[in-house]
């Protein structure tokens, strides 16, 4: 896919600088900023209720007593022992949040302090912060077509501290996306998570591989998008760079044929996605770079909490 870079006759960009320490620390600082106490139990309220039950765990074998749920009769060692013995459970209360996160070129684009990878790490870190305020563990994969970062689940203010530091400071090795990638590290995880995919979902997908990550997780993709990739604007000739792919090419926005042929082909991206969720049975959302990501996440959970009231 194309973007819009720059002006035709304007200056090279200049290169992207190197991230020092300070900065590092002064990004993070900004990204913990935008948490404010009362959006986090907002969010926090709203994440606990939409998300899917984390069922029971078994305590302790005892003999049965008047009034136990003949259900949790152990017959096995019922039979062996001569007298009944009942299972015990406990609801278990940790569960864990999966955040993936795109780091490929595709998603630098935008204005400063709204780039797609700065509101897919804004996002990821409201979600983290509201998993670990319910007592939840929360990991990290930042991606590319390779996984760039691997932060394992884990709770505590300790570990979100290194989850939003990672978000800003992580560095990128390729421009290439391939989420995927992603999949086998959580294969290896043996409990049910809720897993989160932050990124614009330019690269094609295999279906197959989500699908079956999702008969096992709750998978949620949230597809981030800015204006200028869905409608080009009416202001001359504009040079366009390719995001993960090199080629340049100069266009005539002036061009109602070739303004229309943009839109086209960014909605004709817009109805893969929602093909490619519905084929993988995702949970498919759309963020926009315009919007702040705290409202798009409330109306995820408040829409994924209805569904859940559902008879």
């Amino acid at each position: 896919m194309f973007w819009p870079f720059r002006r035709r006759g304007t200056p090279e960009p200049p290169p992207r600088p190197s991230v020092d320490a300070a900065s590092i620390v002064r990004r993070a600082r900004r990204l913990r900023f935008r948490i404010r106490p009362e959006t986090v139990l907002q969010l926090a309220g709203a994440y606990h209720g939409a998300r899917p039950g984390v069922g029971l765990t078994f305590a302790e074998l005892r003999a049965y007593e008047p009034g136990d749920d003949v259900r949790h009769i152990d017959w096995n060692v019922t039979a062996r022992l001569g007298k009944p013995f009942v299972r015990r459970f406990v609801e278990e209360r940790s569960f864990v949040l999966w955040l993936i996160v795109d780091a490929s070129a595709s998603m630098r684009f935008g204005r400063e302090s709204q780039t797609k990878a700065d509101r897919a790490a804004q996002a990821a870190a409201l979600l983290a912060t509201a998993a670990i305020h319910n007592g939840d563990r929360v990991g990290l994969l930042i991606v590319s077509d390779r996984i760039e970062l691997d932060l394992p689940p884990a709770g505590g203010v300790r570990h979100l501290s290194q989850v939003v530091r990672a978000l800003v400071a992580t560095p990128t090795t390729s421009r290439k996306t391939q989420l995927h990638a992603a999949l086998t590290r959580i294969r290896r995880s043996s409990r049910r998570a809720m897993v989160v995919v932050l990124s614009d979902f330019e690269s094609e997908e295999p279906i197959g591989l989500w699908r079956r990550a999702s008969r096992r997780h709750d998978v949620i993709a949230v597809r981030i998008v800015h204006p200028l990739e869905e409608r080009l604007p009416d202001v001359g000739l504009l040079m366009l760079e390719a995001a993960e792919q090199s080629g340049r090419m100069v266009v005539d926005s002036h061009s109602l044929r070739r303004r229309r042929s943009y839109a086209r082909q960014a909605d004709e991206r817009e109805q893969a996605f929602v093909r490619w969720c519905i084929g993988a049975a995702i949970d498919g959302f759309r963020m926009s770079t315009e919007t702040e990501p705290l409202q798009t996440l409330m109306e995820l959970f408040a829409r994924r909490a209805a569904r859940r009231s559902k008879p």
